[in-house]
């Protein structure tokens, strides 16, 4: 806090009047506009040239640049005595710093900005309570151990399994390329069996080759033959055992995890009553503990928006949990990214907010749509995000982590305001010469995270070239030659960058397109 400390803030003109009104409430902070327009233009030799006429004023105890401030202030903390350190580069994490000055002020820097600094330390706090929590956390009902080591539990991070949908049906190799591809941010990979299309051997021979990947394996099946033959070969999570294949029990090891739902497929019994099916499960789960079955999972079944209606399902993890506050809960988060038309990011966090609150302990999702790529590694971030603000008792807010892809947690135009200085460009001009050394073809590849660059030359001859960043694949053109004509490097760097940016916000790309999105238009604009 600054209650003890007398602090000088050094800006410029332009943010002197809004860092004024955020410390309005802050008496032992002084704020001084140095004669420059923008904070970032400060230096070293520009705060030595000023501050002795400030600090006979103030006599501070720290002095604090803008974090985007040019330059190392070490030297300056020596000559005047005071510490001459680096704030945060926007004005609204300043009072986040100064309710942390006592624990940060050791850590803090000259030559680089306080925010940066304080959200490692926040978060590496909080990181190393996760360890410490998942290593105290206790076995038993509310937390098991799997097989091969992984806790999953109400106490711990809550687990992310991917499911490869139709695993069993698949090409051997398709399949085995997705489950690689999740295993980069999932816990568990789970193998998603076809309904009506037994294949017991497809299943064991997937469970043994994704184990080799270094991850436990789950088994989405209700047939006993496809669930034992898993078991067999090393699955650890059985999805699902409800009232209509409870018997396949007798056949498995107690050290298996179960997943209990509130139905009976086979005889097509499916509960629309949200409570109703909260004490099904409920029944089940006992039922099966008493079969001395330890390590469950209760799934009261979370179903799609609107119709038939995700928050009557929430009812039902809800009223489970009024019934049982310890049994873990799976939920398939992938019955709700499937079935609606939006970015899911924003809705893979919510989800996530809303499980850690219900003791949720492992988000079940896929990829089987385009408009969900990128759901397994935004699921990831999300619930890391929840499950450190419910560690440290907040929002999930500024804790150094966050779930954004398109956004940032922070506005910052760097050194630019808008006047009339400015040329609005509005060229229209169409025609285009082309380069004497070719063309190019620009895609991208999902599964793999590339930009994919053909170059076409007069002759015919193609090369090809791949990168995970449009920069790099931009400096090879340019060392090889490849590109004849400022105007082609321009429209080449601009077409490289749409794709990366589409590559990394799952948006569709089109060489030559506009960025085009259909957030804006509603039913009575025309297509």
């Amino acid at each position: 806090m600054t209650q003890d400390r007398r602090i000088l803030l050094l800006t410029g003109r332009m943010a002197y009047n809004e860092l004024s009104s955020i410390m309005l409430n802050e008496p032992n902070v002084t704020i001084k506009m140095l004669p420059i327009s923008v904070a970032a233009f400060t230096t070293p030799h520009l705060v030595r040239r000023h501050l002795p006429q400030y600090i006979p004023e103030c006599t501070p105890d720290i002095v604090f640049v803008s974090g985007m401030a040019q330059g190392d202030y070490s030297s300056l903390s020596e000559e005047f005595g005071i510490p001459v350190l680096k704030g945060t580069r926007g004005l609204s994490s300043l009072p986040l710093l100064l309710s942390h000055l006592d624990d940060a002020l050791e850590n803090l820097s000259s030559t680089s900005p306080a925010d940066v600094i304080l959200q490692r330390m926040i978060l590496a706090g909080l990181r190393k309570r996760m360890v410490e929590t998942e290593r105290d956390a206790v076995i038993g009902t509310r937390n098991f151990r799997l097989s091969s080591g992984l806790v999953i539990g109400i106490d711990v991070l809550p687990r992310i399994m991917a499911e490869v949908v139709d695993a069993s049906t698949r090409p051997f190799d398709a399949s085995m390329k997705v489950a690689k591809y999740y295993s980069q941010w999932a816990d568990i990979i789970d193998i998603g069996a076809t309904v009506s299309r037994r294949n017991p051997d497809r299943i064991a021979e997937l469970t043994e080759e994704i184990r080799n990947l270094g991850v436990p394996v789950s088994i989405d099946s209700l047939d006993p033959k496809e669930i034992l033959s898993a078991v067999d070969a090393g699955a650890e999570i059985v999805l699902s055992i409800d009232y209509g294949n409870v018997d396949v029990l007798s056949k498995l090891p107690e050290d298996v995890a179960i997943v209990c739902l509130p139905t009976n497929i086979s005889a097509g019994m499916f509960s629309h009553n949200p409570v109703e099916r909260a004490q099904k499960c409920h029944r089940l789960c006992n039922e099966i503990r008493q079969q001395g079955y330890s390590k469950i999972l209760a799934d009261p079944i979370l179903e799609a928006p609107i119709r038939p209606g995700m928050t009557r399902s929430l009812v039902a993890f809800h009223h489970f949990r009024s019934l049982d506050q310890d049994t873990p809960f799976l939920a398939g988060l992938a019955n709700v990214t499937e079935f609606v038309d939006t970015d899911t990011i924003g809705v893979n966090a919510l989800l996530a907010f809303m499980g850690v609150e219900l003791g949720i302990s492992v988000f079940l999702s896929t990829e089987e749509r385009h408009p969900t790529t990128g759901c397994i590694k935004e699921l990831s971030s999300a619930t890391q995000l929840a499950f450190l603000a419910k560690m440290a008792d907040v929002p999930p807010k500024e804790l150094g982590i966050t779930a954004f892809a398109a956004k940032s947690s922070r506005y910052s135009v760097q050194s630019v305001v808008l006047d009339d200085t400015y040329k609005r460009v509005n060229n229209g001009r169409t025609s285009y010469t082309p380069d004497p050394k070719g063309c190019f073809r620009i895609g991208i590849h999902r599964l793999s995270g590339l930009i994919l660059c053909e170059h076409h030359d007069m002759k015919g001859t193609i090369l090809r070239f791949a990168a995970e960043r449009s920069s790099l694949l931009v400096r090879e053109l340019l060392e090889k030659g490849l590109i004849g004509t400022y105007e082609h490097a321009a429209y080449l760097g601009g077409e490289l960058m749409k794709a990366e940016i589409a590559l990394l916000v799952g948006h569709d790309f089109q060489q030559d397109e506009a960025w085009i999105t259909e957030f804006s238009q509603s039913i009575g604009d025309e297509p």
